[in-house]
């Protein structure tokens, strides 16, 4: 009997705690508005794969940055969040803070995608390194991208310093700290995921980027070996799709009728995904086992 009234006692002090756990304290989280999406900096510190699922759990993705008025209006928050231009260093960013933003190349090196709820698929905007990398990186297909050099005509960034940097942060300074060598405050460098950092996080309240692709459409699953699903369109539609390798080859260019194809066929490796509906255009990302 006392046992039980413990429990009681124990409910009744500490009511369903688990159930109302919040990945971000409200006191933490700068929210404004902006074309029509809503969006939150949270000011506490999380890996990117950490943040990301936060971002989820709060309804949204780690932002998606689509344009330079976009790009603006975000920097321009952080500094009306209150956040400090040296909250943190980060020692593989040149040692200046950085808040996580939605991209990263974590599923095939040098692939840039937007992925900010961390399924493994996003929007292809950029592939290969700047120039204080490997060089010859470009944007796909005209979209924006603000990496660390932009400004002076020469992206710097993406360069995958030590071989670990999968993830990208929009920085709070130039850096090298003290420097703009390879880039200035406003711009996005690549970095190590196991970074702790302040996040911003999108949401959508229609579901629908404005560059057309949708944060609704996955493909699973990712990795696949003989078949991929689609979530997110519907069928009742003309929908026209395209598969291309790496180097933007042409692999699969048919009529899609339904949810699945089967991809036994092709060759092990990272592919891209475009779909074509009556008025959407959706891209992707998927590895072949």
């Amino acid at each position: 009997m006392k046992k039980h009234f413990y429990i009681l006692v124990a409910l009744a002090v500490f009511p369903f705690a688990g159930i109302f756990a919040q990945c971000a304290q409200t006191a933490n989280i700068y929210s404004f508005t902006y074309n029509g999406h809503n969006y939150e900096i949270v000011k506490e510190l999380k890996s990117w794969t950490d943040a990301a699922a936060c971002a989820v759990e709060r309804g949204g993705y780690l932002v998606e940055i689509n344009d330079q008025a976009e790009q603006t209006m975000v920097y321009s928050k952080i500094a009306a969040a209150g956040i400090s231009t040296t909250y943190t260093q980060v020692p593989d960013g040149g040692g200046t803070a950085y808040l996580w933003i939605g991209a990263t190349d974590k599923v095939f090196e040098g692939n840039w995608i937007w992925d900010g709820k961390n399924v493994g698929t996003g929007t292809n905007f950029w592939n290969g390194q700047g120039a204080a990398g490997a060089g010859g990186g470009l944007p796909v297909g005209g979209a924006f991208i603000n990496w660390g050099g932009k400004s002076t005509g020469t992206p710097n960034e993406p360069d995958d310093y030590g071989g670990l940097q999968d993830a990208a942060g929009i920085a709070l300074a130039g850096w090298p700290s003290g420097t703009t060598l390879l880039g200035i405050a406003g711009e996005w460098n690549d970095l190590a995921i196991a970074n702790t950092l302040y996040y911003i996080i999108e949401k959508n309240t229609s579901g629908i980027k404005e560059n057309g692709s949708s944060l609704n459409f996955e493909i699973f699953p990712n990795p696949a070996s003989d078949f991929i699903q689609f979530k997110g369109i519907i069928f009742n539609q003309s929908i026209e799709l395209t598969i291309k390798d790496i180097s933007g080859k042409t692999i699969i260019s048919q009529h899609l009728s339904k949810d699945t194809i089967d991809i036994s066929a092709l060759a092990a490796g990272s592919y891209f995904v475009n779909i074509i509906t009556e008025n959407k255009n959706y891209s992707c990302q998927f590895v072949k086992k």
